[in-house]
């Protein structure tokens, strides 16, 4: 494992989560396992990102340091998951903290996935533009069963911008929207609606979706999934991008389904997703427990901390902390509906 200090930004400073990082695959937001208590697994193998969006949630592409998780370690802990579950109608849904497509080991993992006889779904999110007709047909070869693309204008020029990117091939997505929609694969576009910046774009791909909806793909083969946009502490923003209350937002949608008679609002129903037994740790906010440090995590503050063998913790310090040391720390997020672990140190 090189050493994360040595010229942290370059793309030689991929740690990899293997069997010997002894690193669980339970309890981080930015990797592994992410359980809500429904039937969906989010799935996040990698944090490395060919896009800089000015609007990312979780800021990727700026990590002082990136994982990757080796394939046969991500399995057994998907397969744990799974026998936690104790549900036969499992979707895996491939979110990763930056570009899914980067995952060298894809095509196998969605192979090995699909050999697992509970998982009815596998799903993944990406910006598409890595896709090509050869690995859109290796990704439908492999299982895979939906692909979540973002889109957030018809203007080429919005969409560079938006990504943080000097060049968009809006017209290479398109083609990949048409290849997708000629294979096995269902096609969900997901644009990110910025209050007051892209309204005109998000009416450009209803119309667009109209369209290609004349051509005979129908609900569920290609949906419109639109997104509010949110803004989060740790993320970027989009500047004068204003947020909107939910409620407005789901009848802004609905008042667009009537002028334009297209399925905009999507819930839990549309995919199948409903409640089951939740993995989570014995843990609640301000408990002091034992935790050893691993490793860094993402950023200069962050540590990757083992608690009780089968958890990961995010712990957050300011100040140095040797790896390999068992410290104190209390714990600052503990969910049930996400199995998130979060502490601070209590001392050194």
């Amino acid at each position: 494992m090189s050493d994360p200090e040595e010229n942290p930004k370059s793309n030689s400073n991929l740690i990899i989560i293997d069997y010997k990082s002894n690193v669980p695959l339970f309890g981080l937001d930015f990797l592994g396992v992410l359980d809500r208590a429904t039937n969906v697994l989010e799935v996040k193998p990698i944090t490395i990102c060919n896009f800089h969006c000015k609007y990312c949630f979780v800021s990727a592409g700026d990590y002082d340091r990136n994982f990757s998780i080796d394939r046969d370690y991500l399995v057994e802990w998907i397969i744990k998951a799974i026998e936690l579950k104790n549900c036969d109608d499992i979707e895996i849904h491939l979110a990763a903290y930056g570009e899914v497509l980067l995952y060298k080991e894809l095509n196998e993992l969605i192979s090995d996935l699909r050999n697992i006889p509970e998982i009815k779904t596998i799903s993944m999110q990406s910006n598409g533009v890595l896709l090509t007709k050869k690995k859109i047909r290796e990704l439908e070869n492999a299982g895979l069963d939906r692909l979540n693309i973002s889109l957030n204008s018809m203007d080429e020029n919005e969409c560079a911008d938006y990504c943080g990117v000097k060049n968009y091939n809006l017209e290479h997505l398109l083609h990949v929207f048409d290849l997708v929609l000629k294979s096995k694969m269902e096609l969900l576009i997901a644009p990110v609606w910025f209050k007051g910046i892209n309204d005109n774009g998000i009416l450009d791909i209803i119309k667009y979706i109209k369209k290609v909806e004349e051509k005979g793909y129908k609900w569920p083969k290609l949906r419109l999934g639109i997104q509010n946009y949110l803004t989060y502490r740790t993320g970027r923003k989009i500047k004068k991008a204003r947020m909107r209350d939910f409620k407005y937002f789901y009848k802004l949608l609905q008042n667009m389904e009537k002028e334009y008679k297209i399925k905009l609002r999507l819930g839990p129903n549309d995919f199948g997703i409903h409640k089951t037994t939740a993995i989570y740790p014995s843990v609640r906010i301000d408990d002091i427990r034992n935790v050893e440090i691993l490793m860094k995590g993402r950023w200069r503050n962050e540590y990757i901390a083992l608690f009780e063998d089968k958890w990961a913790v995010k712990v957050l310090s300011k100040e140095k902390i040797p790896l390999k040391k068992k410290i104190r720390v209390k714990f600052i997020k503990s969910s049930l509906k996400g199995n998130l672990l979060t502490a601070i140190p209590t001392i050194h």
